[in-house]
């Protein structure tokens, strides 16, 4: 079966159409509440959860230790979920976490601003205007989001499978051509090689929470590349000291894996400009 996710601006539909692909297909809807439940459950605090969402981060946040627990945090929520298959996600990056995953499909779904002023204005019983306003600032609160946590711009094209403007009158028509086809590229090959990509991910990304949340390791932008038994650190360290004891971890818990690493240390950069 495939995983899909869902990528959607504000009043574009896509809500409406990812509920109803799931109860066609007969895939779990997973929704952003969802996904910090599981964060929470993680020990993420709840009440700090709305400095994170989906909206450009102030400032301060960058230099926040919390910024980066959420977003680890964020994706092992995300690869949890995805590791039972047969799920569609609505938002939360979802799209950017698994876009190296065979089996995945993302969908990004737009409509015409008069339509979604439209749909605005009706829903909420408020102006034109007010409506036109309300889009322009959750489109930039999204647009700066996924920027500054995904260095990837939410607009282009080519982040997705298909990117679908929406119209309000043919959304059954959409969903059943898009069930057809997800429905077409299931393939039994594709689903294993999936599952195993999945598996892989969620496992870098427990070394990664065990380094810099469990044992609070301050390796900055922490990240795994490689895959099967043979990974490598990045990132940035203050000591090659935090990158041995990183290492010496890792063997403890993974004996199985062959772990190198290219994080840089601050120390080795100041010689080096001295």
């Amino acid at each position: 079966m495939a995983i899909i996710s869902i990528s959607r601006g504000i009043a574009s539909s896509g809500s409406e159409i990812a509920e109803r692909l799931a109860h066609k297909l007969g895939y779990r809807l997973i929704t952003g509440t969802d996904i910090e439940a599981k964060i929470v459950h993680y020990g993420f605090p709840q009440e700090k959860l709305p400095l994170f969402n989906e909206k450009r981060p102030l400032f301060w946040h960058f230099l926040s230790k919390e910024r980066e627990l959420y977003f680890n945090y964020l994706k092992l929520a995300i690869l949890t979920y995805a590791e039972k298959d047969n799920c569609i996600f609505i938002g939360k990056g979802a799209w950017q976490i698994l876009k190296d995953v065979p089996n995945h499909i993302s969908f990004n779904f737009t409509a015409t601003m008069e339509q979604r002023i439209h749909k605005v204005s009706k829903e909420r019983n408020i102006s034109v205007h007010h409506a036109g306003v309300s889009i322009i600032k959750a489109d930039t609160k999204r647009k700066g989001y996924y920027k500054d946590y995904f260095k990837c711009d939410v607009n282009n094209p080519n982040n997705y499978t298909l990117t679908i403007t929406t119209n309000e009158n043919k959304i059954n028509l959409l969903t059943d051509m898009l069930a057809a086809m997800i429905k077409n590229y299931e393939t039994e090959e594709l689903n294993l090689l999936g599952m195993k990509k999945i598996h892989e991910l969620r496992i870098n990304q427990k070394i990664i929470n065990m380094l810099v949340i469990e044992n609070k390791l301050p390796i900055t932008d922490l990240n795994i590349k490689g895959e099967k038994r043979n990974l490598t650190l990045t990132g940035l360290a203050e000591s090659s000291a935090q990158v041995e004891r990183a290492l010496d971890l890792i063997k403890l818990e993974y004996p199985d894996l062959n772990i190198t690493s290219e994080i840089q240390c601050v120390q080795d950069i100041r010689t080096v400009r001295k």
